[in-house]
């Protein structure tokens, strides 16, 4: 069910591209291809949503951990049937040549937007890919640190802005200075006053426009203030924004091991991985394949380099083989199976934990 409407999501964000490409290349009023196309979405969808309403009842629909999502779905198919609405509304009053109080580029636009709600749809299939839901979780995670990264650097480029704007201000207004033509209208494109200072202080470390236009009427004002322009630039290339940087880095690890869903798949796949290591390590020792392991047997393929990597390799430190093999024969037969190899491995790797101690007392 979840799979077939995932698609049927992927399927109608393409629909919604193909359409407002064709409404950009024709000048023609829509086809009605691809009107009884957008209305089998919108039935498509309504059924869905009635579905899962009847499934968890209105209770658990609204009231569910899941309920934000129920709710975008909700408003979604709305919007969508008031689209339908609106659409056939106008194309009613066109026909009988009456006006219901929208006009045809009005109508479109209302039209347009109510689209645009249907791409929010994709945010729920995101919830199925691990890597597309932990990459969004730590965007949305470091939206926080992004505001305030914004706040320092606009109150660093607003000082530098400050000095930089006054100083040349103070040059062109010097009687005693001269400045060529193409300095005057340097300093009038980015030093003209205290905004165009700062935007081009903030384009000058992000790409926007190089430093030699900057630096024509900085240098023509003083040399001193090319080195205060180039430790700026300095100063937030190589400090803050590395620094910013590290700081979404850590606000993003944060948050992929905040998960919980995440978390509880790694330790899946971990455990899974542990479990296909000793499967095969239980393989290993049991060379004659009778589906049991023996004293002796474990003795001889214990001392073996091969055996003690695969060991290792799920944090198992066999310092005693009698000792760890009296540990896996928790019933005492003399010989140990499959199922209790494995969840004697899976019990005895990696470091004490405070239950273990608390059985030894």
């Amino acid at each position: 069910f979840d799979l077939f409407f995932a698609m049927a999501i992927l399927v109608n964000t393409v629909f919604i591209g193909v359409e407002v490409q064709i409404s950009v290349d024709s000048s023609q009023q829509e086809s009605l291809v691809i009107q009884v196309v957008r209305n089998v979405f919108t039935g498509l969808f309504t059924l869905e949503l009635f579905l899962r309403m009847c499934a968890a009842g209105l209770c658990g629909f609204f009231c569910s951990e899941e309920w934000r999502w129920n709710m975008l779905d909700l408003f979604i198919v709305l919007s969508s049937w008031w689209e339908t609405a609106v659409e056939l509304l106008y194309a009613s009053s066109d026909e009988g040549g009456g006006g219901v109080g929208l006009t045809g580029l009005r109508t479109l636009r209302i039209v347009r937007i109510t689209r645009l709600v249907k791409l929010a749809r994709v945010a729920r299939i995101l919830r199925f890919v691990m890597a597309l839901r932990t990459l969004t979780q730590s965007i949305i995670y470091t939206l926080k640190s992004l505001i305030w990264a914004l706040v320092l650097m606009t109150l660093i480029v607003y000082v530098f802005g400050i000095l930089f704007v006054q100083a040349v201000d103070d040059h062109r207004k010097d009687p005693m200075s001269a400045m060529s033509q193409e300095e005057k209208n340097a300093a009038d494109n980015y030093f003209g006053n205290l905004w165009l200072s700062m935007l081009s202080l903030f384009m000058s470390i992000t790409g926007g426009v190089s430093w030699e236009q900057l630096l024509v009427p900085l240098h023509a004002v003083s040399p001193f203030w090319v080195f205060v322009f180039l430790f700026y630039v300095s100063f937030t290339i190589f400090a803050v924004l590395n620094v910013v940087t590290g700081v979404f880095c850590q606000s993003a690890i944060d948050s992929a091991q905040s998960d919980h869903d995440a978390v509880l798949q790694s330790i899946l796949a971990n455990k899974q991985a542990h479990i296909e290591k000793i499967r095969y390590l239980f393989n290993e020792i049991d060379a004659e394949d009778v589906g049991v392991i023996t004293y002796q047997m474990f003795q001889d393929k214990v001392t073996t380099k091969e055996v003690q990597t695969y060991f290792e390799s799920i944090d198992l430190d066999i310092w005693d083989a009698w000792s760890f093999f009296k540990l896996l024969d928790l019933d005492s037969g003399g010989a140990i199976e499959i199922e209790e190899f494995l969840m004697g491995c899976l019990r005895l790797r990696g470091s004490a934990r405070a239950m273990d101690i608390a059985k030894l007392c």
